[in-house]
């Protein structure tokens, strides 16, 4: 898709026709306002191609969630919070970290906004603030991918560190994302791929 023909990306977004489940209500959405500790962005209503498909997600979620992750049951459809046990025989092994999930009003087609609540885990990709170094959140997002997958690619990331440290430019980092700047309004450099 060309990204300039905006007629031609919402087509495409409307040929997407994720299955209506009705396990769950509709949520009513809240208003427009600051979202809390990472982002200054408003948040916008989800579309109902979003609701669907946030709510098959939960849905699969309850039934078989992966392993080492449990949802926080909240009524906000738009915000997951979710808890995450660090892997047996790994750094991390023992420890509880929670990720926050915050959904964009044409979510699968945009990427949700993945960060860590303090205190965020010791990573030389994941910064003092929550902020996660991880290409699918960002460049490499594809809307085939789900908040399950995502998790796991998560996990395996924490799992793989040879070392529990910040990363190099962490101060300076966290000092240009003072007041709640989004971390999907940072350009990324995916250059080390080993942890």
């Amino acid at each position: 898709m060309v990204a300039s023909n905006p007629t031609r990306i919402e087509e495409a977004k409307s040929r997407l026709l994720w299955p209506s489940l009705r396990l769950l209500p509709s949520l009513p959405q809240e208003p427009k306002r600051t979202m809390t500790s990472s982002s200054t962005a408003s948040r916008k209503a989800l579309s109902k191609i979003a609701c669907n498909r946030l709510q098959k997600e939960l849905a699969e979620w309850q039934v078989g969630p992966p392993a080492g992750f449990k949802y926080k049951v909240s009524d906000n459809l738009q915000r997951w919070v979710i808890e995450v046990g660090g892997a047996a025989g790994t750094l991390y092994a023992g420890e509880t970290y929670q990720l926050q999930v915050d959904f964009p009003e044409h979510y699968p087609m945009e990427a949700p906004q993945v960060i860590f609540l303090n205190p965020a885990p010791m990573h030389p990709h994941i910064y003092s603030n929550g902020h996660i170094c991880l290409d699918i959140l960002y460049d490499s997002w594809s809307p085939a991918m789900t908040v399950s997958s995502v998790c796991i690619s998560i996990l395996s990331m924490l799992s793989s560190s040879p070392a529990k440290q910040r990363p190099q430019d962490n101060d300076r980092y966290v000092r240009n994302c003072r007041n709640g700047r989004s971390p999907k309004e940072t350009r990324w450099w995916f250059h080390d791929d080993k942890v």
